[in-house]
């Protein structure tokens, strides 16, 4: 399942530098202070336990969860709970 061709995505964040910086280096100025009614309707949504499961995809989507390592059980998981959750939002659930 290699494929040469594709083109690695850089970042060019500098995480060391943004690990080591003080609360007080960072800058809040463009993210708005939050009101308490910001938040009345906020639901807390604990994790799910997980269980392991055997699944055939397509191969280009197996490559492309391949190309994100780690982070690929983490971005099918939250895939696959928007699809659910837009599907019951509608009671298109069986």
């Amino acid at each position: 399942m290699k494929n040469k061709n594709i083109m690695k995505i850089s970042n060019k964040t500098d995480w060391e530098k943004l690990k080591n910086l003080s609360e007080n280096e960072i800058d809040y100025s463009d993210i708005p202070e939050t009101q308490y009614s910001f938040w009345e309707d906020a639901e807390l949504i604990l994790p799910k336990q997980k269980v392991e499961v055997k699944l055939q995809i397509d191969e280009d989507i197996a490559f492309w969860l391949n190309q994100i390592n780690d982070k690929s059980n983490i971005a099918l998981n939250n895939l696959l709970r928007s699809y659910y959750l837009g599907l019951k939002q509608f009671q298109i659930t069986k």
